[in-house]
């Protein structure tokens, strides 16, 4: 199934990172650590922040489920691509998704070969979200690995994950 039929594709919009005051919104970058929040921001006005439960691919390729509001790096042909469910989709769903992207697609990406929107569109998931699939290994593996790296702001999220 092509990712654009579950999600819809968007590209970030902000500027450096050194531009922004101090504020409450995560600003999401190309790292790994952190769920790739560098710093919280104060955005502007003509920034595009995005709601929780998408999910952010930097340029590299690395997939992360963002839970909070966030602003994603989008300066300078830098920007993250934002999937956004078509549906409400559980959180073990969500998890799901971005453990196959950074399984099946994260290696087709690096400082040479950069991800974009159009790059994107092109790619499949293996199959629709099941509770019984062969990813769900591989998905528990991930999801403890996220919740070691992620400092949620939200106390309920833990319950919604298991």
């Amino acid at each position: 199934m092509k990712i654009n039929e579950l999600f819809i594709i968007d590209v970030a919009k902000s500027h450096s990172t050194d531009d922004y005051d101090i504020g409450n919104i995560p600003f999401i970058t190309n790292s790994e650590i952190n769920n790739g929040v560098v710093k919280y921001v104060e955005p502007f006005t003509t920034d595009k922040i995005f709601k929780k439960f998408t999910i952010c691919i930097s340029r590299l390729g690395f997939a992360t489920l963002q839970v909070n509001d966030y602003l994603p790096k989008g300066n300078g042909g830098d920007s993250a691509t934002i999937l956004i469910p078509k549906k409400i989709m559980s959180i073990r769903e969500l998890l799901f998704y971005t453990a196959q992207f950074n399984i099946c697609h994260k290696w087709r990406f690096s400082f040479g070969r950069k991800c974009s929107k159009k790059r994107i569109e092109k790619l499949s998931f293996a199959k629709n979200y099941n509770e019984n699939n062969k990813y769900n290994k591989k998905l528990e593996q991930v999801k403890k690995e996220l919740l070691k790296k992620i400092e949620y702001s939200e106390i309920g999220i833990y319950s919604s994950l298991s």
